[in-house]
């Protein structure tokens, strides 16, 4: 739990902390008091986006620098309904027009109601900030699909690791299979949230693990077509605990890639284990690659836009041939675009065109 300001020098202390890895996040980022929306830090990214000009943002409220109405989410949030969401915000720079940008929302701590929450801005529907990330290169995240019955038909590898299970005995269950029981109202009432407004949602569920106990995960959820069909990234949950401060930067680098993840996921939208025999087998790591392959990116691109080196990116292929039976990338791209008979995203909802200004 991230302590608050006035209960004590130590507890201020931790406070800044917290608020110091966010002043100088490599990534766009606000910490935000709420419910007033008060910027109490703001990364040199965020402050290039809402104040090119270079004005100090803390102190002000969000909602100065928007030009669209609150999507009502934060309440939620606030109250511990949901642990997360995503929206799209119309920011307004002084003396520019508004621009959108598109953001998750997460919340900091365990105690509710919420006294302070993350925000994360995105371009192209991804994080944007050119900078490697701490976590791990074999970090692992579980991502995949469900259908219209939300019975699972894709997941990665990493659920293995995650959840002690093979992706052969998840796949053909419903998500609400594989969830404990205390949880399943929060699963249900997310995933008709998430169905209603058609943007995407994160919570804490605790999931089976093989040897019958429960496992808390942070999961994304992001609504695909024809609903209520979805793609999900689940990870374990954060760490109790510690200090506060490298707490808050693991949370903003597994939102990151979270966000990566759920949003390749929801990208390879028709490719199925029974469509392409042996897709359980690939990681969520692996699903990246091949996500940014289909777009038409080759090894150099994909290599900048993971902040990887193209030696990590040609093992990843080489793994992904050896488990797909596949000799090439050409072939590669042959075998999963003909699984399903269109570019994998396209059965998806349209992305909703944002962009966020000066973000690099």
């Amino acid at each position: 739990m991230v302590p608050q300001s006035g209960s004590g020098s130590a507890s201020a202390d931790q406070s800044e902390s917290v608020l110091e890895v966010v002043n100088s996040s490599p990534l766009p980022a606000l910490i935000l008091e709420v419910p007033s929306e008060r910027i109490v830090a703001a990364s040199p990214a965020a402050r290039e986006i809402l104040s090119p000009e270079g004005n100090d943002l803390v102190g002000s409220g969000v909602e100065s620098f928007t030009a669209d109405a609150p999507t009502g989410a934060l309440d939620l949030l606030i109250a511990g309904r949901l642990n997360g969401y995503e929206a799209v915000r119309q920011f307004r720079p002084k003396g520019g027009p508004a621009v959108p940008a598109q953001v998750w929302v997460r919340g900091i701590g365990e105690e509710i109601p919420r006294r302070q929450v993350l925000v994360v801005m995105m371009q192209d529907g991804r994080p944007a900030g050119g900078a490697r990330s701490p976590l791990p290169e074999d970090y692992k995240i579980v991502i995949g699909t469900t259908d219209v019955d939300l019975r699972i038909d894709r997941v990665s590898s990493d659920v293995s690791a995650v959840l002690g299970r093979e992706p052969t005995e998840l796949i053909g269950q419903t998500l609400f299979g594989i969830v404990h029981p205390d949880d399943l109202a929060g699963l249900m009432w997310a995933l008709a949230q998430s169905t209603a407004t058609r943007k995407g949602v994160a919570l804490q569920v605790h999931f089976h693990v093989a040897d019958g106990d429960a496992r808390l995960c942070q999961a994304l959820l992001l609504p695909m077509d024809p609903l209520p069909s979805f793609a999900f990234a689940l990870f374990p949950g954060a760490p109790t605990g510690g200090s506060p401060g490298p707490d808050v930067e693991r949370l903003l680098w597994e939102t990151r890639r979270g966000i990566e993840a759920v949003g390749s996921s929801r990208d390879l939208a028709g490719l199925t284990e029974a469509g392409v025999p042996g897709l359980s087998l690939l990681t969520s790591r692996e699903l990246d690659v091949v996500t940014r392959l289909l777009a038409g990116n080759r090894v150099p691109a994909i290599a900048k836009a993971l902040f990887i080196s193209q030696s990590t990116v040609r093992n990843h292929l080489s793994s992904v041939f050896r488990k797909l039976g596949a000799r090439s990338q050409q072939e590669l791209i042959d075998l999963l675009r003909s699984s399903t008979g269109a570019t994998p995203g396209a059965s998806g909802p349209p992305p909703e065109k944002v962009r966020s200004r000066h973000v690099r």
